[in-house]
């Protein structure tokens, strides 16, 4: 066991002329932040500091020419730099340190959790039950949607609604899609529309929602940008402000943080009434590892050694297939997926790994980049009459094991940080069923006329994007990490709220129900 101490800091106060307001940290600046700050600034008297690794970003138009014209890689200098690998659980690329974090490149995709996703252990023997259920999530979903103005078939009520409607439509299914859903009615497969966070006041459909132009698919980025204009100095946010340690007044109270002002090379120290770890899983792990003391020998919350265990991920799962002729010219007309079946998101699958799939249709040939190569019109028309391309890919849930873990590697990171280090034991159940996912998906494009010596398949591994797990919920710290509330058991005033916090993924993509956690506890901290 090693306590790594900080160099004593530079301190100073937060909020020292605001005598009536609540001070509060938050670390991060992704989707679980931004939902916070907005909820905190909304209901309470409180001034907010939130401190961020990566450094600010400006949006442009000439960023986004760069993006689609010469397919500039926007994100990739923003990257996570974990400087270890492990072959089962990747790292690199799926994370930003910017302003705004990950959701800067994520996709906007949003279903919620089903009833079912909150009792896997009573169900199958696997992992953990959540200490909260459905039923108490479910109006912290509908505020969720409603702020990242998600677009959505309120009228879906497979997970249950209670009547609470989308703040958009859902889109409707393009002309691809319905070659696809003909032959998912003929395997009798259901499926339905696509939630996906994407204001249906501002969205345009330019086909770039990596990088929308109009701030339509929803980002923390934008998000805070309007929070700090709205609230001026009641926010303030650090940027290229890596926070390396949770300062603890004795076992009970967090005093506050340290961190490296990478702009001046200083370590600083700030002081507060509540600090709210939101970095994400695994940079809020290694921060509760790393600000080990004399308390919390093993790192805060880690008295029962759950810190850094239980890590899970998506496993992702494809296949591609081309069919004869395409008269129509039909071409993938958005830049997301607005077709999705939960057909084995279902109890039926649960016991071997839920699944959830989407699929497109476009020329098998980038018609971007055939315009870019000079191709003439009329060889790009021949080339798009005579065939078409079916993609489909879906992700699954993933058993944890008892090998996974996430731990402090040796050395720091660019930005000041401890390495990470995984170790990553895979169920064979989970891959057995992951073949048998892709092997639907075959019978699918099949179905849908592919050719059969055309289709390929593919899995990749889990990754940082959606990692789980690793401080999770639970009502007794002989279980878990934190409590119903978010809060470190043992502790006062600090809590976290990032996947990490996830006694078990399921299949759904997790921001939807991280943000729902996020306006919950906001929720908490003003009350109390």
């Amino acid at each position: 066991m090693v306590i790594l101490v900080d160099p004593t800091p530079r301190q100073t106060a937060i909020g020292e002329d605001k005598h009536n307001m609540k001070s509060i940290i938050i670390i991060g600046s992704g989707a679980a932040a931004a939902l916070m700050v907005r909820q905190l600034l909304k209901t309470g008297d409180c001034q907010i500091t939130m401190f961020e690794a990566g450094p600010d970003f400006t949006r442009g138009y000439r960023k986004w020419l760069d993006f689609l014209m010469r397919e500039n890689n926007l994100y990739e200098k923003f990257w996570d730099d974990p400087r270890v690998e492990n072959e089962h659980f990747g790292l690199r690329g799926s994370r930003l340190f910017m302003k705004g974090g990950t959701t800067n490149h994520w996709g906007g995709l949003t279903p919620r959790f089903k009833p079912e996703d909150f009792e896997l252990k009573s169900r199958t023997g696997f992992g953990a039950d959540w200490s909260i259920n459905y039923d108490d999530l479910a109006p912290y979903y509908a505020k969720a949607e409603i702020l990242m103005g998600i677009t959505g078939d309120s009228n879906n009520d497979d997970p249950p609604r209670y009547g609470a409607k989308y703040p958009f439509p859902p889109t409707s299914f393009t002309l691809g899609d319905m070659l696809i859903i003909d032959a998912l009615k003929s395997l009798d497969i259901s499926y339905g529309h696509m939630s996906i966070a994407r204001n249906g006041d501002r969205c345009i459909t330019t086909g770039t929602c990596n990088y929308c132009p109009m701030n339509a698919r929803y980002t923390a980025l934008y998000d805070l940008e309007q929070l700090q204009i709205e609230y001026g100095n009641k926010l303030t946010l650090k940027t290229e402000s890596p926070v390396t340690k949770i300062r603890m007044d004795g076992k009970k109270s967090a005093r506050g943080v340290n961190f490296l002002n990478l702009k001046t090379g200083a370590l600083e120290s700030m002081e507060a009434e509540d600090v709210i770890v939101c970095s994400g899983t695994i940079e809020s792990t290694k921060l509760l590892l790393v600000s080990a003391n004399q308390d919390w020998p093993d790192g805060i919350g880690n008295d029962s050694g759950h810190v850094g265990r239980h890590l899970m991920g998506h496993p992702v799962m494809f296949a591609f297939g081309v069919r004869p002729g395409n008269p129509d010219k039909i071409h993938q007309e958005l830049g997301f997926d607005s077709l999705i079946s939960r057909h084995f998101d279902s109890p039926e699958y649960q016991p071997k790994g839920k699944m959830w799939f989407s699929g497109s249709v476009s020329s098998p040939s980038s018609l971007e980049r055939q315009i870019l190569s000079n191709v003439s019109r009329a060889d790009m028309n021949a080339k798009m009459i005579s065939e078409m391309a079916i993609s489909l890919g879906g992700e699954m849930e993933q058993f944890e094991h008892t090998e996974n873990r996430v731990s402090l590697g040796s050395g720091t990171t660019r930005h000041g940080l401890p390495t990470t280090k995984i170790e990553v034991g895979v169920h064979e159940i989970n891959l057995k069923t992951q073949r048998e996912h892709v092997q639907t998906f075959v019978k699918i494009l099949k179905t849908a006329g592919c050719k059969e010596d055309s289709i390929e398949t593919g899995a990749l591994n889990p990754d940082g994007a959606h990692a789980s797990g690793t401080c999770r919920m639970s009502i007794s710290d002989a279980d878990g990490v934190v409590n119903t509330n978010l809060q470190v058991h043992g502790t006062d005033n600090l809590y976290v709220c990032s996947n990490a916090v996830f006694p078990s993924i399921a299949a759904a993509n997790p921001t939807l129900t991280l943000g729902a956690l996020a306006i919950r506890l906001s929720e908490y901290i003003s009350k109390k």
